[in-house]
Order: structure tokens, then sequence, then C-alpha cells
């Protein structure tokens, strides 16, 4: 587990996958928020974008996440649950998020998605050169 959150957090970017209305994946790229000991990733994103019509819908989602200097990789299987909590909301609050935001933390269209892990499988390929692997699968 350590690996993976290390991996996450070293990362600016995950790739969220989500089900689109006729059940084919779409993916699209986030920016990783702080992840803390308990694996439980989260974004934010607008309420008004098709990946929230899309949880609303189907709730399962993947996240893969990869690291191209070292090539370890994680995709996680998971539960998304869409959060409004203002508390929450201020705490992961990024300045950038304003271009998006205009109203700040209370924009109304601003929201979090929390990921809840249920399978992980962690890659580490090794030195290209040798090619060892470690190949780790986490059931939470």
């Amino acid at each position: 587990k350590k690996k993976v959150v290390a991996l996450i957090n070293r990362n600016r970017y995950s790739k969220l996958i989500t089900f689109g209305p006729d059940n084919a994946p779409r993916g699209r790229i986030m920016t990783n928020l702080p992840l803390g000991k308990d694996m439980v990733i989260w974004f934010a994103t607008g309420l008004s974008t098709s990946k929230i019509r899309d949880i609303k819908k189907n709730p399962n989602v993947s996240v893969f996440v990869d690291d191209p200097d070292d090539l370890t990789n994680a995709s996680i299987a998971g539960k998304a649950e869409i959060v409004t909590d203002a508390r929450l909301l201020k705490k992961f609050w990024q300045e950038p998020f304003g271009f998006f935001f205009p109203g700040g933390p209370a924009d109304p269209d601003y929201c979090l998605l929390k990921i809840t892990p249920k399978k992980v499988e962690y890659l580490d390929p090794g030195p290209t050169f040798y090619q060892t692997r470690v190949r780790t699968i986490i059931t939470m």
C-alpha cells in the first residue's frame, strides 16, 4: 500500500475511467489531490461534467496512474462518491481551480470525487535491462 500511495503522491495526474450512457469506458486525465494512508483517492471536478453524469448512473470506476520515469503503475478499481461537503471543498481547494470555479470553494459547480478502492494492481517492472517485475494485487 505504501508504494501505491507514494506513486500517486509523486505524480501530478491520474486517469479516471467511468462508463458512459452506452456503457463504453470513458477516460480523462485528472489532477491528483493529496492522498492519505487510507488510499482513498480525491479529485476536484464540476457537478455539470459528463463524469458526474456517468458516476450517478454507475459509480464503479477505475483510476490508472503511472510514473514515466521508472514505469511503475497502478490500476485501481473502486466506487466513486460525489462530495459537496463545504468543509472538504475548502480543505482540498487549490488556487488553480479558480479558472474553472470562479466562485472559489463555494462555487455551486465545484465538487469532489471520492474514490474508495476495492482492488489495486501495482506493477513495478524494475530496470528494463534486467526485466524483473513485481506485481502486487491488493483487495480492499
